[in-house]
């Protein structure tokens, strides 16, 4: 067993929600200690998982920490954490003082801008939003699944959206209050230093440190369908190819992707289907309000 220290803190969900952003901003952090390695999903058993991508071996997971200093808190980040019901209970038993990190956005944004991330990456092949909507209860029997898709929870949209408020009110139960920070993503946008010091606060590290604030992760297109698909059912492959002759990534995968990416705007929401989207998940809001304690009026508006 490798003797590297467990994380302090978890960055635990959802995707889309400026997670990347925030760890971007904390690995600047000289007390904080984040690997390359963003999203190993290493909890959360009862996800389901298609590829061999995520790590699930403890020596492999811890290995992931193997460069941090002393000094530094070590956390990790796999935004699929908050959809799975058993990873509040599993990291706990892993490390129980551990901090837990959840970042929200407006559920009608929140989907649209994971649909749209997972068309980039290759786990969704239904281009249209809301044809990917209604695909949901098909998909959930295991019919009209994307080819490459490497987590079947990715594309239940609706069914885990709607789970959100509930997970949150789980990992409060096991962790405590005081031991888990709820960002907003408007709030990030809007004063990112304030929810940066929260954050250090919760990690009880120097507040005093700014880092780059640039905002990380915008929408992005593919160029190529075709190559997308190639890359995203071969990267194991290559990466194992790759491992005969390189005992480290030289970065070629991610140059291809980066190759074959594009900046894009989404196709906005038309207003009949937002408004039949706001009125599935109001009730949601009123609860996830009453949980964290926040006014999210702003998020009922069709507007």
């Amino acid at each position: 067993m490798i003797q590297y220290r467990k994380p302090d803190f978890f960055i635990v969900g959802a995707p889309k929600c400026g997670t990347t952003s925030l760890y971007y901003y904390l690995r600047q952090h000289p007390e904080i200690f984040l690997p390359d390695y963003k999203e190993p999903h290493y909890f959360g058993k009862d996800l389901k998982k298609r590829s061999n991508e995520f790590i699930d071996n403890d020596d492999e997971y811890l290995s992931l920490f193997k460069d941090a200093k002393s000094n530094q808190k070590i956390g990790e980040g796999s935004t699929f954490y908050l959809y799975s019901k058993s990873a509040p209970r599993e990291i706990k038993d892993y490390n129980p003082g551990a901090k837990i990190i959840i970042m929200l956005r407006n559920p009608i944004d929140f989907l649209h801008s994971l649909h749209a991330q997972f068309l980039f990456s290759g786990n969704e092949d239904e281009s249209d939003f809301k044809e990917a909507l209604n695909l949901e209860e098909d998909r959930i029997q295991g019919k009209k699944l994307p080819k490459n898709i490497d987590m079947l929870d990715k594309i239940y949209y609706r069914k885990h959206a709607f789970r959100i408020p509930g997970q949150i009110q789980s990992y409060l139960r096991i962790f405590g209050d005081e031991n888990v920070a709820v960002i907003i993503l408007d709030d990030l946008h809007k004063n990112p230093g304030q929810c940066y010091i929260k954050i250090l606060k919760l990690l009880n590290v120097d507040t005093n440190f700014t880092p780059d604030y640039s905002i990380q992760n915008p929408n992005k297109g593919v160029r190529s369908f075709w190559i997308r698909n190639l890359i995203k059912g071969n990267k194991n492959d290559l990466a194992k190819l790759r491992g005969i002759f390189f005992k480290k990534p030289i970065g070629v995968i991610k140059y291809l992707i980066n190759r074959n990416t594009r900046e894009l705007k989404r196709k906005p929401i038309q207003t009949n289907f937002r408004r039949a989207l706001m009125n599935e998940f109001k009730p949601s809001i009123v609860q996830l309000e009453q949980i964290i304690n926040k006014d999210l009026n702003h998020w009922k508006s069709i507007d």
